[in-house]
C-alpha cells in the first residue's frame, strides 16, 4: 500500500502527535501518520502502522513518496 504526497496532505488530520507527525488515515488495525517535516529522517515520508487484531501491538512501516 502506498500513497501520494498530495493524497495525504489533502485528507483531513484526525490527531496530532507529540512530535508534529499527523494521522491521517484510522482503521479498525491500521493508522498512516504524515510524517512533520523535521521527522523525515526517522520517520520517513509517511508511516503505516498495522496488527492484526487488538490484542497485538502496532507494527510500524516507515515508507517514502514515489516521485
Amino acid at each position: 500500500m502506498s500513497y501520494s504526497k498530495r493524497e495525504l496532505e489533502n485528507l483531513e488530520t484526525i490527531e496530532q502527535a507529540w512530535d508534529g507527525d499527523e494521522l491521517k488515515i484510522e482503521e479498525d488495525n491500521m493508522r498512516v501518520w504524515l510524517s512533520h517535516p523535521e521527522n523525515r529522517q526517522w520517520n520517513g515520508d509517511y508511516t503505516i502502522e498495522r496488527r492484526s487484531s487488538p490484542a497485538f501491538p502496532w507494527s510500524q512501516e516507515n515508507c517514502f513518496f514515489e516521485y
